[in-house]
């Protein structure tokens, strides 16, 4: 660097060509998939944007309805808790008869290049995909395409690398099972920190006046407390004792607005010992005191009253 008066002139450095020739080449990481929300009770037509698979995510287990849909004019069914991989052209016509409002689908269109292992195995056994390459959902898929519809309603800066990120979890679970099946096209599963997660899940919200620490959780589902955090927080986007506070919370609201239960009652029914202590966490998450909705309860329900009371007494003098 060199100085001039009081202007300082930086001095241009050259790089020797023999350390150029010596730079380390760049993985290309190639995340280019496109998908689409089904949801509304109608025909939906979608175009594949290039050759390569589409992946249709039928979220609801319980779901026991069957969809029809069609590729190119060629009918397929799926059902509620099946997932369901197709090969496809460019400018292959995909339609979604939704015939159920409560039913959600998430379709993932990926390029041929993204998943070759797959494609190897499409190219060798044709006749094995004619009705499209059909997984089950599992714990791990759930979480996934719920996590993904629940991003899909916000709206925040990183919303679609979340779901991108998401969508490449879901292709390389379902792909992976493909590779590693035996020579019987048995998939080998093993439980996973996405089963212990469910689990934790179901254990919070089967009693919600227990109150459970991260350690006694961990060990009552089989894993290690940094795997459960981290997984909870991942699929269901909050820490597990906020998710644990959340539902204590909506629950106790649930309990009160009933106006049968004495708050002292619904302190000892969400875990809290003392009122005063539900009451001040009450109050902390709504920004209220449970009495003052208890009371607000109270009078809208004393109105209503009151006003069928006089309803009736009108008509009666009529």
């Amino acid at each position: 660097m060199t100085y001039s008066g009081d202007k300082v002139s930086q001095l241009e450095i050259t790089m020797d060509p023999s350390k150029i020739q010596n730079l380390s080449t760049l993985d290309v990481a190639n995340f280019h998939v496109q998908y689409a929300i089904l949801s509304t009770v109608q025909s939906q037509l979608l175009e594949s944007p290039f050759d390569g698979f589409i992946n249709l995510l039928y979220i609801n287990p319980q779901d026991s309805c069957i969809t029809p849909y069609f590729i190119n004019h060629h009918t397929f069914l799926i059902k509620g808790g099946e997932n369901i991989i197709h090969a496809t052209k460019q400018c292959d016509i995909i339609e979604w008869k939704n015939i159920n409002s409560l039913s959600k689908a998430i379709i993932i269109f990926i390029p041929r290049d993204m998943i070759p292992e797959f494609a190897s195995k499409y190219e060798q056994q044709i006749y094995r995909f004619t009705k499209g390459y059909i997984t089950k959902t599992d714990n791990r898929i759930q979480l996934i395409s719920n996590r993904i519809i629940d991003i899909y309603q916000q709206e925040n800066s990183l919303k679609e690398l979340r779901i991108q990120s998401l969508l490449i979890d879901a292709i390389v679970h379902q792909t992976e099972g493909l590779i590693i099946e035996n020579d019987k096209h048995e998939v080998i599963t093993n439980k996973n920190h996405y089963d212990f997660v469910i689990m934790a899940k179901q254990l919070i919200e089967k009693d919600l006046s227990i109150n459970y620490t991260i350690p006694e959780l961990s060990k009552l589902v089989g894993t290690n407390e940094q795997y459960l955090k981290k997984y909870f927080k991942q699929y269901f986007g909050k820490t597990i004792m906020n998710y644990i506070t959340e539902k204590k919370m909506n629950h106790a609201k649930e309990l009160i607005m009933t106006g049968e239960y004495r708050v002292v009652d619904v302190a000892r029914l969400t875990g809290y010992k003392h009122s005063t202590h539900f009451t001040t966490a009450f109050k902390k998450y709504f920004g209220f005191i449970p009495n003052s909705l208890k009371y607000t309860f109270l009078l809208a329900n004393e109105n209503s009253q009151k006003i069928i009371s006089e309803i009736e007494n009108i008509l009666h003098t009529l």
